[in-house]
């Protein structure tokens, strides 16, 4: 799934584990963007967020030069975080803080406006939507495996989410008018000195389907909860190569799905994405207005060293396994495959917190993908 379930470490703890990321313009109010993490997948009415860790959002300034882009050292960040519940008491009490200077404190499940910024954190509906089934099936058997007509494996499931909307124009005056800017989630353990880090999320199904796969170089090894602790905007010497390899590999499987070869191996022999998908974070263009549909827009273009046309970043609603196999498998210029499903249990709403009410169903089983 997009990033449920992404490491043996995360699995142990589910208020750590990120489920989603998503990062788009306001489609209510223009001139703030919206950041929303999901955490705790498969969650109830008697899952709580974490007292111990801080859930940090990142942004960083990017430069477009020809086919390539780079990130900047100046960073935004947007720490929430949560009480500890007293006993018997099961309202929560959340914190935000940003690194330009707003502060909140807010009541978990009531939504919260203070200084133009908004916070909503609670259980919702699931907005992630995919045949996972199908998905593994696909890279079992080396053929495509999708249907007209697919399950959504999260169809009714609930998670834990954290919704903030703040002002784009001093993001922008920070990053030096930039308004091109990268963007992830975390969930880290808060130290003076160098925070530890549970689990990171940029781009959904990076870990899952490209680094998920151990039969693949190098095989044996389990890669996902090494490349959680990475710092998306720094990654390790030593382990790089690791990553680079078991990604190279799984995107020329995906190339094969067809028979055809749409992404022939660059002069140095890696597949002509590598280097993008490395760079593991949401790219978005808060100069644009919102608009659905913009996932992978901003990478594409990049690809076909052509100028973007949208705010790219994801929308609650936006199809990413669609956009991805369409991607990897023929390079977007044949035709758009996917996997049968097209929308989540309930869709998003345009008015803030965006995110939909919880299912709260008790009849659901655990996925065999899960127990396995």
């Amino acid at each position: 799934m997009s990033d449920h379930f992404s490491g043996p470490a995360v699995m142990d703890d589910p208020a750590v584990d990120i489920t989603d990321f998503y990062a788009f313009p306001s489609p209510e109010r223009p001139g703030k963007l919206v950041l929303v993490m999901n955490v705790f997948p498969m969650a109830t009415p008697q899952a709580y967020f974490s007292d111990v860790v801080a859930y940090r959002f990142r942004l960083r300034p990017l430069t477009r030069s020809g086919g390539n882009i780079t990130h900047g050292t100046p960073e935004y960040t947007i720490d929430v975080t949560f009480n500890d519940l007293p006993a018997g008491n099961s309202l929560g009490i959340g914190n935000i803080a940003t690194s330009d200077g707003r502060s909140a404190s807010f009541v978990v499940g009531d939504p919260l406006e203070k200084d133009g910024m908004r916070v909503f954190a609670g259980l919702v509906s699931d907005p992630f939507f995919m045949d996972v089934e199908a998905t593994i099936r696909t890279d079992m058997s080396g053929k495509l495996a999708f249907g007209k007509q697919g399950t959504n494996t999260v169809q009714f499931r609930d998670v834990l989410t954290i919704v903030v909307e703040v002002p784009i124009t001093s993001t922008v005056e920070s990053f030096g008018g930039s308004s091109l800017v990268g963007a992830i989630a975390e969930t880290i353990v808060p130290r003076r000195a160098k925070p530890i880090r549970m689990e990171r999320l940029g781009r959904p199904e990076i870990k899952n389907v490209l680094l998920g796969n151990t039969t693949r170089n190098p095989m044996g090894v389990e890669l996902r909860d090494l490349y959680n602790k990475e710092d998306a905007f720094s990654l390790s010497r030593e382990y790089r190569p690791l990553y680079e390899s078991r990604i190279d590999e799984t995107l020329a499987f995906f190339d094969g799905l067809d028979g055809e070869i749409a992404w022939p191996p660059a002069a140095d022999g890696r597949h002509p994405m590598l280097d993008l998908l490395m760079a593991d974070y949401l790219i978005l263009d808060l100069a644009h207005p919102f608009a659905p549909g913009n996932f992978l827009e901003i990478e594409r273009a990049v690809l076909g060293n052509r100028p973007h046309a949208s705010a790219g970043g994801r929308w609650l609603d936006d199809d990413i396994l669609d956009e991805m196999l369409t991607l990897y498998v023929n390079g977007g210029r044949g035709e758009r495959l996917g996997d049968g499903v097209d929308g989540p249990t309930h869709p998003a709403t345009p008015v803030f917190p965006y995110v939909r009410k919880a299912n709260k169903r008790t009849d659901l089983p655990v996925p065999a993908f899960v127990e396995n």
